[in-house]
């Protein structure tokens, strides 16, 4: 079995390794602490947006971090109109910079 990868693979992972590394080092200095994902959904989007923070802070906490949780960036909305169980429901993500 031939495993290795063609050089357009390799190109596009030493890509994505260095924008991976200029994003932590651009957000380092402006957000204290590590960064920590969250998602949510709700019938509105500012439900949606509360549960993505929740989800957030409770993924640094279990890490230990207890500080204060603000955000790096804006939040992700994300619109279904054919949700098999709610219908018409928002889904939103959002990345978070917690304190220890």
């Amino acid at each position: 079995m031939n495993l290795r990868w063609g050089h357009r693979a390799g190109a596009g992972l030493a890509a994505a390794a260095g924008a991976t590394a200029l994003v932590m080092l651009v957000a380092s200095p402006a957000t204290a602490g590590p960064l920590f994902c969250g998602a949510g959904r709700g019938l509105t989007a500012q439900n949606a947006i509360q549960g993505a923070l929740d989800d957030a802070q409770n993924s640094a906490q279990s890490e230990g971090f207890y500080g204060t949780c603000t955000l790096a960036g804006e939040p992700q909305i994300f619109e279904t109109f054919d949700d098999p169980y709610f219908g018409h429901v928002f889904r939103a993500q959002v990345t978070v910079s917690c304190l220890p």
